[in-house]
């Protein structure tokens, strides 16, 4: 269902959640952001909140989700809430007639990813899923070369490895974290009582993302995974649905550099990506051979935020009435994918096919 253009040239945006990802993320790019305003703040801890519209200037502060949905000078949410919340907060939220933002993963589970694609088709209302790297200007000509030049991919692969020196990272580059006693968490807080789980998913959706986004669709998978000094790795075999084959590897964490890239081979081509922690707002560095050609093709991506870039995409999604990216049956594609491959693991590496369209 396709909606008229909205009648002012800002998107009236309401944060909900003022967390770890808020601070280190949202909130700087909403202060940056083009056609985007910061209409309203709310978390269930009303300190925590008032010192974020503080910080960003927002108009409002709620510390009840009910309260935020129900103000009109807010068009649209941007859903920085737990894992377990964001399904339930993105139905409510459409149900009061505002486009959605949401934190990846979109939800816990393929199922109530399921409701949300059909509530968001019934409402014509815009879902994005907040996979922030696809919004990259590296891998955004990564994809874009993959789809008009590549042709038929015979071989994918990507890593991911993750830092046990995050901890100094964080602390060099991003500033001190508000924390409040009063924060709401679900009652299955999986990042407290699962690391493992944990682990997987909140680094395993970008992963496993950009493998779909830069190689194509995936039918099946087959995965092991094992632990060491109180670390996990995954590695995986990806069978494309166009006939060719991939591979992934997700380590978190290792005594070495933060490191993440992509390489796929087809049939005009290949490419070769890079890329980098996303707080040090860099470009990927990416080199795409164009076979007929015979040429590597280097783009010169502006350094910029990830997030910031996400922001203005949404906002063009609903202020100019295009599509969402990632949209709401993307963000199941990637939930559908986590699920598999968490369940191949857990079999010992049994192949498991990849369910197909909403």
């Amino acid at each position: 269902m396709s909606r008229s253009p909205m009648p002012h040239s800002h998107l009236r945006i309401g944060l909900l959640g003022c967390g770890a990802i808020a601070q280190f993320a949202h909130l700087p790019a909403l202060e940056r952001a083009r056609r985007v305003k910061l209409a309203a703040v709310c978390d269930a801890s009303r300190a925590l909140a008032e010192k974020a519209a503080l910080r960003a200037g927002a108009g409002a502060v709620y510390d009840s989700h009910e309260a935020l949905l129900a103000d009109p000078n807010v068009d649209a949410v941007l859903i920085a809430a737990g894992d377990a919340f964001h399904v339930p907060l993105a139905c409510e939220a459409l149900a009061a007639g505002k486009h959605v933002l949401v934190e990846k993963p979109m939800g816990t589970n393929s199922r109530e990813c399921l409701e949300l694609v059909r509530l968001a088709d019934r409402t014509g209302l815009k879902v994005q899923v907040a996979s922030m790297k696809r919004h990259d200007p590296g891998l955004e000509f990564a994809h874009q070369f993959a789809r008009e030049r590549l042709g038929q991919v015979l071989s994918a692969g990507g890593w991911y490895r993750d830092t046990l020196f995050r901890p100094a990272m964080q602390e060099s580059i991003l500033p001190p974290l508000e924390a409040s006693d009063d924060a709401r968490r679900p009652p299955e807080d999986v990042k407290r009582t699962d690391k493992r789980r944990y682990s997987f998913v909140t680094h395993g959706v970008h992963l496993l993302d950009n493998l779909r986004w830069l190689g194509g669709e995936i039918r099946a998978v087959t995965v092991r995974s094992a632990e060491a000094f109180g670390q996990f790795t995954w590695h995986g075999l990806l069978e494309f649905a166009g006939g060719g084959l991939g591979h992934f590897e997700l380590t978190v964490k290792v005594n070495s550099d933060w490191s993440e890239g992509y390489v796929v081979h087809g049939e005009g081509g290949s490419i070769e990506a890079r890329t980098f922690w996303p707080f040090y707002q860099r470009s990927s560095e990416v080199r795409a051979m164009d076979a007929r050609a015979g040429q590597w093709h280097s783009p010169l991506g502006a350094d910029s935020s990830p997030y910031k870039r996400q922001l203005e995409a949404f906002a063009g999604s609903v202020l100019d009435d295009r599509p969402s990216d990632p949209d709401a049956r993307e963000g199941l594609a990637a939930v559908r994918l986590l699920e598999a491959c968490w369940q191949s693991a857990a079999a010992d590496g049994r192949r498991e096919p990849i369910p197909g369209e909403a």
